[in-house]
């Protein structure tokens, strides 16, 4: 299905929803205008996840937590192997496998969330949910947590029922999908949560939505983090903690791939 196919089949789709549309609108717009938002080169402070812990947590037994993953590596590579079979765009294949969060970004939430042992975590952006899948097995190990996801459905190939496919039935009893643009229903679900320990985010990188993003984290965090990944692609991440009084770290987690944490101070 060539470019072309897949807009009109996104127009045709959505004719009779006008919000998707708008919402569609909105984030083809602030695509375009991410070519503004790239003046800064970033630097990384660590060049892998290993070296960040073993700096921040050097009494951690980082070993141990890897050995942890070993069943859900094979998890991933079975799901990914059927997902590969199918064509995509389509229901069975709503997502490219390289939408998906690196090994390192997400083996990195798996080490934090076991070494933290937050009771709240918030998620932007979900697709098959590679991202949960690590966090749910952090707090099942941790016997306590919750995790709240957002992610939105604008496409005619998505679902409720693919985002987070990958995820067992064995580990969403933790885990609560709430459906709707991170603009729509971020603020309200800050508000019915209570204190929360982690945010991150990994919706649409653009530099408005990450900004967006952000901001809200920060001022309905009082003592956890926010963490980012894929933040080199504009400014959002500099501007941001130059405009606020935060630490900032950024890892490298692959070639040219950055993750961002935030802290207040």
């Amino acid at each position: 299905m060539n470019k072309f196919s897949i807009f009109l089949k996104i127009i045709l789709n959505n004719m009779f929803k006008p919000k998707n549309l708008v919402s569609l609108a909105k984030e083809r717009l602030e695509v375009n205008e991410d070519s503004e938002h790239k003046n800064h080169e970033y630097t990384y402070d660590y060049d892998s996840i290993h070296d960040f812990f073993k700096n921040k947590f050097p009494k951690e037994n980082i070993l141990q937590y890897e050995l942890e993953l070993k069943d859900l590596e094979t998890h991933v590579d079975n799901f990914f192997t059927k997902i590969n079979l199918e064509k995509y765009p389509s229901l069975k294949k709503p997502y490219p496998v390289d939408y998906s969060i690196n090994l390192n970004s997400r083996n990195f939430l798996y080490f934090i969330c076991r070494i933290l042992k937050p009771k709240i975590v918030i998620e932007t952006g979900v697709a098959y949910g590679l991202s949960s899948l690590y966090i749910l097995k952090a707090l099942e190990h941790n016997n306590s947590g919750k995790l709240y996801s957002i992610d939105s459905i604008f496409r005619p190939w998505q679902s409720e029922n693919m985002i987070g496919s990958i995820i067992p039935e064995n580990l969403k009893k933790n885990w609560n999908l709430v459906i709707g643009s991170s603009d729509k229903v971020l603020q309200n679900l800050f508000d019915s949560v209570g204190e929360v320990d982690i945010f991150i985010h990994d919706s649409l990188h653009t530099y408005k939505n990450m900004m967006f993003e952000f901001e809200c984290a920060l001022n309905n965090i009082k003592n956890g983090i926010i963490l980012s990944d894929d933040i080199l692609d504009n400014d959002a991440f500099y501007d941001f903690t130059i405009k606020n009084v935060v630490k900032n770290n950024i890892i490298q987690v692959e070639n040219k791939v950055g993750f961002g944490i935030i802290e207040k101070i």
